[in-house]
């Protein structure tokens, strides 16, 4: 249903090949790599790393530079030692096998860069770049993590921190749809083998045998792991847990529609305003001619939806064209935004048999609203308001268009009516994982219009 490609691919820039090419035959590699290393940022660097310094060497027919970061603790720092050495016998191996085609200024090349992140209070990544190119135009390029909790001084896999059970195998598996599928159950059979990252945003998943031009990266936003992961990282990442307690006041907003060049901005700023998250259900269209907004959208840190690629009833287009619209538009938000949507609305909040059927075997969630505020229809601020007030309560999905500019005149006093009346603000897929064991989903209200 919504399921297509979620990955960037990681390349080099092309004059970073070109470069090391050319310029190894005046300067060498050393001077190259000291040109376009990167050091780690100061503020994210662990306690466990004193520093970083670069081993280099450049012989007549091959050059390295790899960055090495020098850490303290002994049983961390002999599982990295161990990585890099076999990065370097397989270059080498790699040399001895094209020795015939290197030399008489022809050189192979293995660049190691490495950078450290801060991840959750006490943990940090070390994340490896590790590029490769002997007697060939096109070189090899890979990413490995090491996750090392400092506080404890050990090595984190991901099942350490996560439930890598059946059903987050399979969100992570759809996400990967695209690529063959043999080589993605090969590479989710082993989640400790993952190479990964996580902050507060999103976690990061770096797959190296997906694809011949490089690693396949999947950002899958935070409220999507929420649910898996162990309740002390979820605390640690400053994720509020208060906004999904039982018996707290909390609502979702929507926006349907967009992205707008006028109005989805005005209503970013004001969301940014009042720290408050949302979900916005986008048009596959819309995405396409607009993908700088539905950028921004995503970079704020609001959850992404699918809302058909040009809003057609789903259920009276026929399976075909059903699937058509709604993987059509999943693929535009997906290059627009980087994210791919795991939750539907379909347009008018037309649901029948098969809609639901498709929905379910494409592991997306269905979701509809129940307060309608009637922006599309009235366009008065003042009914905006007084419609919401009549019917919100805790637990309700807001339904709102970021279309009409009567919707961003509205909302500065909507929220605050909200927020002085005690509700809190999460995106669905937030408010659905709390609401599993307490009602059914879909969510069904007024609709009328969505």
């Amino acid at each position: 249903m919504l399921k297509k490609i979620p990955f960037r691919r990681i390349r080099w820039p092309g004059w970073v090949v070109l470069a090391v090419i050319g310029l190894s035959f005046v300067y060498g590699m050393t001077q190259l790599i000291e040109a376009i290393r990167f050091e780690p940022v100061s503020d994210s660097v662990s306690p466990l790393t004193n520093d970083y310094k670069t081993e280099t060497k450049n012989t007549d027919t091959y050059t390295m530079s790899i960055n090495i970061p020098m850490m303290e603790d002994e049983s961390i720092k002999k599982p990295i030692q161990r990585w890099i050495e076999h990065e370097k016998e397989a270059f080498l191996e790699k040399v001895k096998e094209n020795k015939n085609q290197l030399g008489n200024g022809t050189r192979a090349h293995l660049v190691i860069q490495a950078d450290s992140k801060k991840s959750t209070d006490d943990t940090f990544h070390i994340l490896f770049h590790s590029y490769m190119l002997v007697g060939d135009v096109k070189g090899k390029e890979h990413v490995k993590t090491f996750t090392i909790n400092a506080a404890e001084k050990k090595i984190v896999k991901l099942p350490d921190i996560m439930k890598t059970n059946e059903e987050s195998i399979n969100m992570i598996g759809n996400r990967l749809m695209g690529h063959p599928e043999s080589k993605v159950q090969k590479v989710l059979q082993d989640p400790a083998s993952w190479n990964w990252s996580l902050n507060e945003k999103a976690l990061t998943l770096y797959f190296n045998d997906l694809d011949e031009y490089g690693p396949t990266q999947v950002n899958i936003p935070i409220h999507a792991i929420l649910p898996y992961l162990d309740e002390r990282i979820e605390g640690s990442l400053k994720v509020a847990k208060a906004s999904v307690e039982y018996g707290e006041k909390y609502v979702a907003l929507t926006f349907d529609d967009g992205p707008d060049p006028d109005v989805t901005p005005r209503i970013l700023k004001i969301l940014k305003d009042h720290d408050v998250h949302a979900t916005f259900f986008m048009l596959g269209s819309q995405a396409e001619k607009y993908p700088d907004v539905a950028k921004d959208v995503a970079e704020a840190g609001h959850e992404i939806g699918n809302h058909s690629d040009h809003h057609k009833d789903l259920t009276k287009i026929g399976k075909e064209q059903m699937v058509q619209e709604v993987l059509a538009s999943s693929k535009k938000i997906m290059s627009a935004t980087g994210q791919l949507p795991s939750v539907l609305r379909p347009p008018y909040g037309a649901i029948n048999a098969e809609v639901e059927r498709f929905a379910q075997d494409s592991h997306s969630t269905l979701v509809l609203w129940s307060v309608d505020s009637l922006d599309w229809k009235n366009k008065n601020v003042n009914a905006i308001h007084s419609t919401v007030q009549k019917e919100i309560a805790p637990g309700a999905i807001i339904l709102l268009h970021d279309v009409h500019s009567t919707t961003a005149d509205a909302l500065p006093g909507l929220l605050a009516m909200l927020e002085k009346e005690g509700y809190q603000f999460i995106t669905v897929s937030q408010l659905q994982s709390k609401l599993t064991v307490e009602t059914a989903s879909p969510f069904y209200g007024n609709m009328k219009k969505g």
